[in-house]
């Protein structure tokens, strides 16, 4: 393995050099690996967001980052996040664990919404 990244909450690592597949051990509240797939650049994204962040970064689990990369995911694909024009693009959120969560949430309430028409 070739690591890639790491700090106090994950562990990027990549099995090949020149590929984007890499397997991301978060390391908050416990020990959990994500494996991202090549095309998973929202994930890329959600953790170079996360790296701003400089206080209460304990609070940076694996449940608000996979959460933060599906927010991300749906902003971009559903066009949620009209800041969100490119792949590779930051969402306009605060480096904060509040900026994140909020985040999360103003997409989750805008997802639910556009399902709701379909219903």
């Amino acid at each position: 393995m070739i690591l890639v990244k790491e700090n106090d909450v994950y562990k990027r690592e990549r099995e090949v050099q020149f590929t984007n597949k890499e397997t991301i051990t978060f390391k908050l509240p416990e020990p959990k690996v994500y494996n991202k797939h090549e095309s998973d650049w929202y994930m890329t994204v959600a953790l170079e967001k996360s790296d701003l962040v400089k206080e209460d970064r304990h609070l940076l689990t694996y449940d608000l980052l996979v959460s933060y990369r599906w927010a991300i995911r749906e902003g971009y694909n559903h066009q949620l996040d009209t800041t969100l024009r490119n792949q590779y693009d930051y969402p306009r959120n605060r480096n904060t664990v509040k900026g994140i969560q909020g985040y999360v949430d103003r997409i989750k309430k805008a997802s639910d919404a556009e399902m709701a028409e379909y219903r």
